[in-house]
């Protein structure tokens, strides 16, 4: 179960989900195909599973406000996105945003601790962070001049203390 879960990891973080067969995966763990479909229940449900332990990388890779404008860290919430898109069209429900996108989560915790925003104005700002990606995930795709996630960032981040309240 382990070789397919790391095959289909691997193949997720360079691939979209849409572009990988159970074929790829099982020949990457150099087992029978049929075991997913026996151990996982199919591909949609072992991709589940990568999505669960893809979230434990994404929270410690967002330790730190400033670590997740890396463009690494963004790379890696991108492809975290696609994934949980992908599993929701593919018949996957999460039971809270937090599950689905487990950035968010993190994002707000992290304005909260690391930028001292009260925790309503931390739930409103990781949204609005977290609508941008969202976004470009799905749109940057088909549009040929869209604005980069890091440009849209950079420029959110210039304008959100403006409209941030004062510290009390």
């Amino acid at each position: 179960m382990e070789l397919l879960i790391n095959a289909a990891f691997e193949l997720v973080r360079v691939h979209s989900p849409d572009d990988i067969s159970i074929r790829q995966i099982a020949s990457l763990a150099k087992v029978h195909h049929r075991f997913i479909a026996e151990w996982f229940g199919g591909k949609a449900q072992l991709l589940l599973i990568v999505h669960s332990r893809n979230a434990e990388t994404i929270l410690g890779l967002t330790s730190t406000v400033n670590s997740m404008k890396t463009p690494q860290v963004i790379l890696v919430i991108t492809q975290q996105i696609q994934l949980s898109l992908w599993l929701m069209r593919n018949g996957i429900e999460f039971p809270d945003l937090g599950s689905a996108f487990p950035s968010l989560p993190a994002a707000i915790h992290n304005l909260e601790v690391n930028r001292g925003i009260p925790p309503n104005d931390a739930r409103i700002i990781g949204s609005i962070y977290g609508a941008i990606l969202l976004s470009n995930v799905i749109v940057n795709p088909f549009i040929k001049d869209a604005p980069t996630t890091d440009e849209l960032f950079e420029y959110v981040s210039k304008i959100i203390p403006q409209v941030l309240p004062k510290k009390r």
